[in-house]
């Protein structure tokens, strides 16, 4: 944690700022180790302190590093103590975060004190290299997810809902930590919609279902996408089935140190266009994971950022087609100093339920 801060501090001279005040949750526990719903970590180029309620005074004692603790007896944002800004005439805000209302509370409380927004999420951007624990926990969250999801697919049959299915797999992770997103599970025509709500829609013979879940252990976040086929697929989701299966090879195949993210997204995305699909791949190739679901780097057509060893990412190329539905096939992978190793042990042979 001590190290982490001490990074931290290296970027704030860059940004002419004399300190930070850090609100995201996930920067927080990454820089010192605090899980709870309510806090305020503030970071100069000379102290690092914490602050939080009552509610929170002994989980803090226990979870926070490399900080000093305040437990203030009221909102967090207009009770903040003004002298433990001095010397910091230009402190900056997480832009991404911090909400209207929120800054308005920091500046009247504030006074003399020149709250300055960080377009970049600087902690966000120490996150994305990942260290041997952390690679470790998103691990431990993958095989929670396979398990779950071997458990799940013997659910999978006519007249078992959507929602069912997700209500077994939420059950499931419960039991060693918690959804990292809501899961999507979806069936049939709500295929064709990427970010699909688990629905009351009953599974019927020739579906195909995808499954976008992923868990939360220590912490740290997985996330995996299969599509299974319920009975003989229809023929042209078939096709698809291959034609995915083949775009993520290729995409997995380019993530390397050093290569943009944009080039890993081309490399999937030029073949589903060759095979006449590329209207129906309309979002990016994958994203990076860790403490959130979403992190950086991401692999898209604008994205310019190299890849690095310590980067971990998703691959999920996915075809939509209204009316009939969807396939998508997603792995998580390390970027390692020579290519990548993938984290995700799932089989991806099309399978027939």
């Amino acid at each position: 944690m001590a190290n982490r801060i001490a990074k931290l501090r290296s970027k704030l001279a860059a940004e002419g700022i004399d300190g930070l005040l850090v609100t995201r949750p996930e920067n927080i526990r990454y820089l010192c180790g605090y899980t709870g719903s309510n806090g305020i970590l503030l970071v100069t180029r000379r102290n690092a302190r914490f602050y939080t309620d009552f509610r929170y005074a002994e989980q803090a004692k226990t979870e926070v590093r490399n900080c000093r603790t305040t437990v203030l007896k009221r909102w967090l944002y207009n009770a903040l103590p003004l002298e433990h800004f001095r010397g910091a005439s230009r402190v900056g805000v997480e832009a991404g975060h911090l909400t209207l209302q929120l800054s308005a509370a920091l500046r009247k409380r504030l006074k003399g004190v020149r709250l300055v927004p960080v377009k970049r999420d600087l902690a966000l951007e120490l996150r994305r290299t990942k260290e041997p624990a952390e690679v470790q926990a998103i691990s431990r969250a993958q095989r929670v997810t396979e398990r779950a999801l071997a458990e799940v697919l013997k659910f999978v049959r006519p007249g078992v809902t959507e929602l069912d299915l997700a209500a077994e797999l939420t059950a499931r992770f419960a039991r060693v930590g918690d959804n990292a997103f809501p899961p999507i599970v979806a069936s049939g025509p709500n295929g064709a919609k990427p970010h699909a709500a688990p629905s009351s829609r009953r599974l019927r013979k020739g579906d195909a279902v995808t499954f976008d879940i992923g868990c939360r252990v220590d912490g740290y976040c997985s996330d995996m996408t299969r599509t299974v086929f319920l009975g003989r697929p229809d023929p042209d989701l078939e096709q698809v089935y291959h034609i995915v299966a083949e775009a993520q090879r290729r995409g997995l195949a380019a993530v390397r140190p050093g290569v943009t993210g944009s080039e890993v997204d081309r490399a999937a995305r030029e073949y589903i266009t060759d095979q006449g699909y590329g209207p129906q791949f309309g979002h990016g190739l994958g994203h990076g994971v860790g403490l959130a679901v979403h992190e950086l780097p991401g692999l898209a057509e604008p994205v310019r950022d190299k890849l690095k060893p310590g980067d971990v990412v998703t691959v999920e190329p996915g075809i939509y087609i209204p009316g009939l539905g969807g396939v998508r096939i997603e792995d998580m992978v390390l970027v390692t100093k020579t290519g990548c190793r993938n984290l995700t042990r799932a089989p991806k042979k099309l399978t027939r339920l």
